[in-house]
């Protein structure tokens, strides 16, 4: 076994001796501990491997990284190895350092003895036998069009002085710096996973909630949803202010926690009287990443309250006596206004916002804003019930008054039953929002056999090929009481869904209808499987489409129910709606 070091000056060594194999082994060796790096660490951990690594290998003393913070034109300490970060200056003159030329020339540098070095400030490190230096410049891709790269140095110290440095080690210490930012790309592509899989995981959590609750306020969808964002981002403090009509005050409608919190429900703010609150609703200060605030479209991010020049001085006052670091504020628009803001406090050990955070926390607040607008539509359509009724009404009218004059046959009644019957039908989508129609008993063959017909048109003009339509165990007689614009979108929702989930390939569609105990059943299988995952979800009502939780809201309120499963082999999937058979009908036997 090889007991050498593996390092840069013992390969230089040793270059044109027959051991030249160990020496790429070496390299090898070294770069792959690099790429090896656990991505899932903090971005401040993982370059404080990388450094070891890169100090080690090239027979370095120590080493520190500095990334550029371009609103404050500063090179930032972002972790050291084998130096004491408290006797490191915190942030150090971009265009006065060695760490900000090379940030700015994208290339290597040398400084032999820092004792002489003008550009070198810190003379400190002398005296700890940090005497020469290498830096090499270091870029963390951010993976998004709309903020740049992260840019920074990563200083290698070395003992001697003055010290000698070879090509040989500056391209070494710039390619170990790349593969250093092919762990960090690798963290971020981890890092936009979880982002993805926290977004899709709340969609379906306040769908789920609201195929469940109708009419549901702001207020009341907030408390629901801050217990469930605790699952996955850690909430420490948070409230949701309601903006009144003309934008000049602010109520705080709802806190959390609720108990032993600061937060003073009911308290109303002149918007105009804060500078925050006026960022926030307003939307009128500069945008852009400044030294105390950040202000940007869709958030305002106090980054220190006690220097921030949003903040008044009894909020100063308030963040000290509660230990508030930071605070970010998440405006909701609908329509054309900022009709709420969501406030999260950062408090305690927990002194900033990350991206991620941030990210998540400002798509919870623009998911809240869309089920606002599903709520406000619905409430569009309750009240939309009245004029559709006045429609239909005084058209039947005019029609019975007319008809005298034009005869039975003529267009123009023809055109005045087309206005009855659309007029009909809209009344009928507007309440079927709400369970306000009237039920009737409906044949579930009958409404099955016209939603098939419809599906298979539909199929037709998408042009999909290799769909096979089965409805031949359609059981007549089986009679159910239910609200027919009702049962029909659930039908539709459900062909719709099973056409869709057929593989490009093609495959069946087939529909049963038949009686099951004391309930009608209506029973759609498609080709093609679904996984344990989805069906879990889907029997827990948290279903991320409004497709299956339309479905899901309308049997429950017919008093039925809903169930799906695969078959043995996992090659089709069925859906099964159950209802109450209408009182009188025989009920199965078997």
């Amino acid at each position: 076994m090889d007991t050498r070091p593996c390092t840069l000056p013992t390969i230089l060594e040793r270059v044109d001796h027959p051991d030249l194999p160990w020496a790429l082994e070496c390299v090898f060796h070294t770069f792959n501990r690099l790429v090896e790096i656990d991505p899932e660490q903090s971005w401040r951990d993982i370059l404080r491997d990388a450094s070891r690594v890169i100090t080690e290998f090239l027979g370095a003393r120590a080493a520190s990284i500095r990334l550029h913070e371009p609103h404050l034109d500063q090179m930032v300490s972002f972790g050291s190895f084998h130096m004491d970060e408290a006797e490191r200056e915190t942030a150090i003159p971009y265009d006065e350092s060695i760490a900000g030329r090379v940030v700015s020339t994208q290339s290597g540098c040398v400084v032999p003895d820092i004792a002489t070095a003008e550009d070198y400030h810190n003379k400190g490190v002398v005296e700890r036998g940090l005497r020469s230096l290498m830096a090499v410049p270091l870029l963390i891709p951010r993976f998004s069009e709309a903020t740049p790269d992260i840019r920074g140095a990563i200083q290698v110290y070395f003992g001697e002085a003055p010290r000698s440095f070879s090509r040989v080690e500056v391209l070494t210490a710039e390619l170990m710096a790349q593969r250093v930012s092919y762990v960090i790309a690798r963290k971020r592509i981890l890092d936009l996973r979880r982002v993805n899989e926290k977004k899709e995981w709340l969609v379906e959590k306040i769908f789920a909630k609201l195929s469940i609750e109708r009419g549901i306020k702001m207020k009341d969808l907030f408390r629901l949803m801050v217990e469930e964002l605790q699952d996955i981002i850690s909430v420490q403090s948070c409230s949701l202010f309601a903006v009144s009509d003309d934008g000049a005050t602010a109520v705080l409608e709802s806190g959390w926690p609720e108990q032993g919190s600061y937060h003073t429900v009911g308290r109303e703010f002149r918007v105009a009287e804060h500078p925050y609150l006026l960022a926030a609703v307003r939307r009128d200060h500069p945008l852009g990443d400044f030294r105390h605030e950040r202000v940007y479209p869709s958030y305002l991010l106090v980054k220190d309250p006690q220097e921030s020049c949003l903040v008044t001085e009894a909020l100063r006052t308030f963040c000290r006596t509660h230990g508030i670091h930071s605070i970010l504020y998440v405006p909701l628009q609908i329509a054309d206004r900022v009709r709420y803001v969501l406030v999260f406090d950062a408090v305690d050990r927990r002194r900033f916002f990350s991206d991620e955070e941030i990210e998540i926390l400002t798509f919870f607040g623009m998911q809240l804003t869309q089920a606002l607008e599903i709520e406000r539509l619905d409430e569009i359509l309750h009240d939309f019930k009245n004029p559709a009724i006045a429609v239909a009404g005084f058209t039947r009218r005019v029609r019975r008054m007319v008809e005298p004059a034009f005869g039975p046959d003529s267009e123009v009644l023809q055109h005045l039953d087309v206005i009855v019957h659309e007029a009909t039908r809209l009344q009928e989508m507007a309440m079927s929002v709400y369970p306000l129609a009237r039920p009737e008993v409906l044949d579930l063959a009958e409404v099955a056999r016209a939603r098939v017909r419809i599906n298979d048109e539909a199929v037709r003009e998408q042009q999909r090929t290799g769909i096979e339509t089965v409805a031949d165990g359609l059981a007549p007689g089986v009679r159910v009481v239910a609200r027919r614009l009702a049962l029909e979108r659930v039908v539709d929702n459900l062909l719709n869904n099973a056409t869709k989930a057929i593989p490009p390939g093609g495959g069946a569609l087939r529909v049963r209808v038949f009686v099951e105990g004391d309930r009608g059943i209506l029973e759609i299988s498609n080709t093609g499987c679904i996984t344990p995952d989805v069906i879990k979800k889907i029997r827990a009502s948290q279903m991320t489409g409004r497709g299956l939780n339309i479905v899901y809201r309308l049997v429950r309120s017919m008093g039925g129910e809903v169930k799906v499963g695969v078959d043995a082999g996992c090659e089709t999937t069925t859906f099964r709606v159950a209802l109450p058979l209408c009182p009188g009908e025989p009920a199965d036997s078997g």
